[in-house]
């Protein structure tokens, strides 16, 4: 009979790539996730997974089962959602991941929602860049993962649900005594002198930034980068600095005087959508946390 276990490995191999991530995510050496692997191409007779270079790629073979493998377990899950439905307590454990400006407004609130709702169930957060999200959601390492259109999906549509969260717009940071303080916006061209504070790390959206600029005829001087935004935001205050930033993660320094948030024209945003592995999306502790990111979402972009 097919080890439905081992097939999950071989399934988490064609999202991560390599036997040592699949290890680390299932928390097994990397010697047993082979071994486990070796086996279930004894079971089917059958060669899954050649070395190539220093990696192993998927043999057509092995490929043919991972498609199949993946309607198998979206049925599973199907399956699953149906028997949790019948509870009528939301309860048990669900991990959630997003990125930084998610993670600093939306998330909290849907948390704070859910506390009050459903005490029976527990949410486990890791903040991660959308793209490792993605890979999280993919591999099951995570049960929803919040990310955007900046990276792109299309390479896991057949393992992932998407459903839109909002839309996150990008606005211009200054000092209050910059010169451009008190605009009621700004073009990004305004910005092509001055002395930028960038998350070089967060490679989508720095590329994203960068084009936009390029587009508008410049590159950015960027003498600060960092990838706390707190930071960021110090060496706008205090080093001069301008910033392009997410909204979502702008609220707490909308009251503050010693900043002036303007928008940009024409304007910068991105989509916001929740990712999670098929047939998930209808299980009892799920629906009740992408309800409450849906409501947190809607209140965070009103403000």
């Amino acid at each position: 009979m097919l080890n439905l276990s081992r097939l999950r490995l071989l399934h988490e191999l064609s999202v991560l790539g390599t036997i040592s991530a699949v290890a680390d995510a299932v928390h097994l050496t990397r010697p047993a996730v082979s071994q486990q692997l070796a086996q279930l191409e004894d079971e089917l007779e059958t060669v899954l997974i050649e070395r190539s270079g220093r990696g192993v790629q998927l043999t057509p073979a092995g490929r043919r089962l991972v498609a199949r493998a993946t309607e198998l377990f979206e049925m599973v899950e199907k399956i699953e959602a149906e028997v949790a439905a019948a509870n009528v307590e939301v309860s048990g454990e669900i991990r959630m991941s997003a990125f930084g400006s998610l993670a600093s407004s939306v998330v909290p609130q849907a948390i704070k929602m859910l506390l009050e709702a459903h005490p029976q169930l527990h949410v486990q957060f890791t903040e991660l860049e959308p793209s490792e999200g993605l890979r999280a959601a993919a591999a099951k390492q995570t049960d929803i993962a919040i990310v955007d259109d900046l990276v792109s999906a299309e390479a896991l549509a057949n393992v992932l649900d998407f459903q839109p969260l909002c839309v996150d717009h990008f606005d211009a940071v200054v000092a209050s005594g910059h010169k451009l303080s008190g605009r009621r916006a700004i073009h990004l061209s305004d910005l092509a002198h001055e002395r930028w504070a960038l998350n070089q790390s967060a490679a989508t959206y720095h590329t994203f930034l960068m084009n936009a600029c390029i587009a508008a005829g410049f590159t950015p001087k960027v003498m600060y980068s960092s990838r706390n935004t707190a930071v960021t935001l110090e060496m706008v205050r205090i080093g001069g600095a301008v910033a392009v930033l997410p909204r979502l993660g702008l609220q707490k320094i909308e009251a503050d005087e010693d900043f002036s948030v303007l928008p940009i024209e024409p304007v910068l945003n991105r989509r916001v959508f929740t990712a999670l592995p098929k047939g998930t999306a209808k299980r009892p502790a799920v629906a009740a946390v992408l309800d409450a990111l849906v409501i947190a979402s809607s209140d965070a972009t009103q403000i």
